[in-house]
């Protein structure tokens, strides 16, 4: 959602175990820990440019890395596998942003710091005001860029959380979304993987969580009827 994993523990685990560390960093353009930015912890990070995107070139994506080499394969990778034209050195995909994606991206790129700012003061609006759900912590040091403002209705069942958004649009005209609200455990892609996996808190929270608005373009009057929609209908369901 913006926020970034504890990177420092999960890249001294690799390191002990001569594990290789890649970052997903989809949703956390400019996001960091104590400085230092996502993409810049694992041998690469790999950002999206999708339209939803805290910033977007229409389309596509980014990889970040500090080796030379991996660099190098990527760049063959999204060009069929070559370097020089015809001499294919891997099996590689047709996956180059074209000049007018990449042009957009530039463009966004220099409006990223401003739109994250606002993002942060919007956050920081809906978190001293909403008080009846549990809103987004952030240790100490941690850079949360919030390209989504995730809340949790702490007990909620998926059917309790469904009627509350129901009620934030129907009620209060306030948009709201639930991403992942099946487990990956329980996804017929993944589940013949994890047989008989139980991981209780992973169901707990996919049944609990509804990210808000918290984009750019809010207005004051917007972040106030969210505040109000939201303790008024949790509370309602509680």
């Amino acid at each position: 959602y913006g926020l970034p994993a504890n990177m420092p523990a999960l890249k001294e685990i690799a390191d002990k175990h001569g594990l290789v560390l890649f970052e997903d960093c989809a949703q956390a353009h400019a996001a960091a820990i104590d400085g230092k930015h996502v993409g810049t912890f694992g041998t690469f990070g790999a950002f999206s440019f999708y339209p939803t995107k805290n910033m977007t070139a229409g389309e596509g994506g980014m990889i970040t890395t500090s080796d030379p080499e991996v660099a190098r394969k990527a760049a063959m990778i999204r060009n069929q596998g070559m370097e020089k034209r015809y001499a294919n050195e891997l099996i590689g995909l047709n996956n180059r942003l074209t000049d007018i994606n990449a042009a957009i991206g530039r463009v966004q790129l220099t409006k990223l710091a401003g739109w994250t700012k606002t993002r942060q003061a919007n956050a920081a609006f809906l978190s001293a005001n909403i008080t009846e759900a549990v809103t987004p912590f952030v240790p100490e040091g941690y850079t949360h860029v919030y390209h989504q403002y995730t809340i949790r209705l702490e007990g909620a069942t998926g059917e309790q959380r469904d009627r509350f958004t129901k009620a934030l649009k129907d009620e209060y005209n306030v948009g709201s979304g639930v991403y992942y609200p099946i487990p990956n455990h329980r996804l017929p892609s993944l589940a013949p993987y994890a047989p008989g996996l139980d991981l209780p808190n992973t169901e707990k929270v996919a049944s609990e969580c509804v990210s808000l608005p918290v984009h750019p373009s809010l207005s004051q009057e917007d972040l106030e009827r969210i505040v109000t929609a939201v303790n008024a209908a949790a509370k309602a369901g509680a």
